[in-house]
């Protein structure tokens, strides 16, 4: 008798086109912390679970990748021809966004953006912010200010990657205690 062995359906990688260098870190981080593999060079493709490039690196209209999310600040690049479907945009912006893709945003001021940064608190600890995506909410301690535009951006990507809001906000307060262990 064969032995039973379940039978896992390959999905096509996930392209990720993201401009913010710290955004895509994070979101790097976010995505490897939850067991995906994250590649940056389309060379490496084959097995991997999500191809992370700026918007300019994106192949065009490649088989076996799915055009998830692209983040820019509104210059539309080669890319904008892709399929993407969603196109992320800080909230109060007015920027155009790619035909065929939904706008989803993120913001500190507007609590009507997908993701969104509340409550945001200085100290010597670093940076405490409420994180709001879809009414849950969230605590996330970053270690600067200047840190929460592109952690809005990577959670918003990661949420819209099928991430739980829980691991998000995890794998955001995790950021501090590397760098610290690092630097």
């Amino acid at each position: 008798m064969e032995q039973w062995q379940s039978v896992q359906k390959k999905y096509p990688a996930r392209l990720l086109a993201i401009e913010n260098p710290e955004a895509a870190r994070l979101l790097q981080y976010l995505l490897e912390s939850s067991g995906y593999r994250v590649v940056c060079d389309p060379a490496e493709l084959p097995g991997a679970d999500f191809l992370l490039v700026p918007p300019g690196g994106a192949p065009k209209r490649a088989e076996g990748l799915e055009y998830m999310l692209l983040e820019n600040s509104g210059r539309m690049t080669e890319s904008s021809s892709c399929p993407f479907r969603y196109h992320a945009v800080e909230y109060e912006t007015a920027l155009p966004v790619l035909p065929g893709a939904q706008r989803v945003s993120y913001s500190v001021h507007s609590p009507k953006a997908d993701v969104f940064a509340r409550n945001i608190r200085s100290g010597g600890y670093g940076v405490v912010f409420e994180l709001e995506s879809g009414g849950i909410v969230g605590r996330v301690t970053l270690g600067e200010e200047r840190e929460i535009l592109p952690a809005l951006v990577a959670a918003l990507a990661a949420i819209r990657c099928g991430i739980p809001f829980a691991r998000v906000t995890d794998a955001l307060n995790e950021i501090p205690l590397l760098s610290r262990n690092l630097g």
